[in-house]
């Protein structure tokens, strides 16, 4: 009988625990209403971690499914979970989409604890060292984006960085927000936008040789013309 009411007790406490991390979790997103009032986007992803860490034998539910990760959002506006399948995300939020995952999760886990994060697409091209597309949250600091692409290649010009979206220009000049952390909010990053890295130019005997050809073509072509 005391072991019971100490196993009673044990999981009363870690449901306790749970609860508390979850409510600073939440009080520190409310600081960021903007980030969790954020609707999803088609071709966006979501980050989904759920708790749930004791067994329940009775009851057929179980805590051994491991369905934390990132999940692609479709042209549809849809993501595939396991368990329960396609779910529409657009019309949802953070807090919403949570609270409808935590419903439909519920019917195999015992009282499952969901928190789902937003995640932009950000493209990263030119002289990355592992240049593509990232999926991460916009809230992140835009070093550890870049910092996902394996940082700046050795002949970058990260003076000349700059952001490109719909095919126009920006901002310019992200160095600084490189070198000080800023989040991808802070520097006006949305999702689909592409980063760009240009090369350093360095200037080889061959460049000269090039120019100096170039210049006697001009000059020949002149003489050339003028005969006439």
């Amino acid at each position: 009988m005391d072991s019971m009411n100490g196993n009673k007790l044990w999981r009363h406490g870690v449901r306790l625990v749970i609860l508390l991390s979850v409510f600073c979790s939440v009080s520190n997103t409310q600081a960021e209403p903007q980030s969790f009032n954020k609707r999803f986007n088609k071709g966006d992803a979501l980050r989904l971690t759920i708790w749930q860490p004791w067994e329940v034998g009775a009851s057929g539910k179980n805590q051994s499914f491991d369905v934390n990760g990132d999940y692609l959002i479709d042209n549809r506006g849809f993501a595939f979970f396991p368990l329960i399948g396609d779910v529409n995300v657009l019309s949802h939020n953070a807090r919403t989409l949570s609270a409808e995952l935590q419903e439909k999760f519920g019917a195999y886990m015992q009282d499952p604890i969901v928190v789902v994060e937003p995640l932009i697409r950000i493209a990263l091209l030119g002289a990355f060292r592992k240049p593509g597309t990232y999926l991460t949250p916009p809230d992140e600091s835009f070093w550890s984006l870049v910092d996902l692409a394996g940082g700046p290649a050795d002949n970058s010009d990260l003076r000349k960085m700059y952001i490109e979206r719909g095919g126009q220009v920006t901002k310019r000049d992200l160095l600084s927000g490189f070198e000080k952390a800023y989040t991808l909010r802070e520097l006006g990053v949305q999702t689909g936008d592409q980063i760009f890295l240009p090369e350093r130019k360095r200037f080889r005997f061959r460049d000269a040789f090039d120019i100096v050809r170039f210049t006697f073509s001009l000059i020949n072509l002149y003489f050339l013309i003028t005969k006439f």
